[in-house]
């Protein structure tokens, strides 16, 4: 799967600057820089037309298009992605869990894009930082998981994205301002770089492992009582 990541610059800026290079790629993921904040009021009432544009660019490229973006829904703000492919919407993905009291709250479920690519799951921030959320993305059949970060801070994101990536046999790629990781599924850094623009051909394939486990003693199943 050939992927291009934009790790600085804006959606329209790059659209305008760097389409011709943009048009063989399968994926294009900008990060949180990509459209800033978004108003679902002003874009419902047609005074901004953000995911309109990530539609377009889609479309022109003949590609998916995945666009970090914080959202205002009416006062209520969230971290959320945008996923476009070929000219259409397949929908927005939120930040699942709210960490600390800040001005960002949780949003909808994760979710699983069929996409012209393949299936491709998003993480967006801290959820990383749960276990379940890749391994519910990977028993949806993802192919494939990208997870957008706002800014880094320490190595504990990429500690997880290498960890979720071997637990799960799936790739992972890490974006945020500036930086692009992708982990392969045997956990190991594939990738890593702090350039504007980051091509990369991600391999996709499956990991199965026969995992079998000792119990010693009396064993009950868990809900057959005690």
């Amino acid at each position: 799967m050939d992927v291009c990541f934009v790790t600085n610059g804006t959606l329209n800026k790059t659209w305008q600057e760097n389409i011709d290079a943009l048009s063989n790629k399968k994926v294009l993921v900008f990060g949180f820089n990509g459209m800033g904040l978004v108003s679902y009021k002003k874009e419902l009432a047609g005074e901004t037309e953000y995911f309109h544009d990530v539609a377009k660019l889609s479309k022109q490229i003949s590609s998916v298009v995945i666009c970090g973006c914080d959202t205002d829904t009416y006062g209520v703000f969230r971290h959320s992605a945008v996923v476009a492919d070929k000219g259409r919407i397949l929908g927005v993905t939120d930040m699942a869990h709210s960490i600390d009291d800040g001005e960002f709250v949780a949003g909808g479920n994760f979710r699983v894009y069929d996409t012209s690519a393949g299936k491709i799951g998003v993480i967006i921030a801290e959820d990383l930082f749960f276990p379940e959320t890749a391994r519910v993305l990977t028993l949806c059949d993802a192919e494939f998981i990208v997870c957008l970060f706002k800014n880094l801070d320490g190595f504990m994101p990429e500690i997880m994205l290498r960890a979720s990536a071997f637990a799960n046999g799936v790739a992972m790629a890490l974006l945020s301002k500036n930086r692009v990781t992708i982990a392969d599924i045997k956990g190991n850094v594939s990738l890593s770089s702090t350039s504007d623009v980051v091509n990369a051909k991600i391999k996709i394939e499956k990991d199965f492992h026969l995992i079998s486990s000792r119990r010693r003693g009396l064993y009950r199943e868990f809900n057959s009582g005690y």
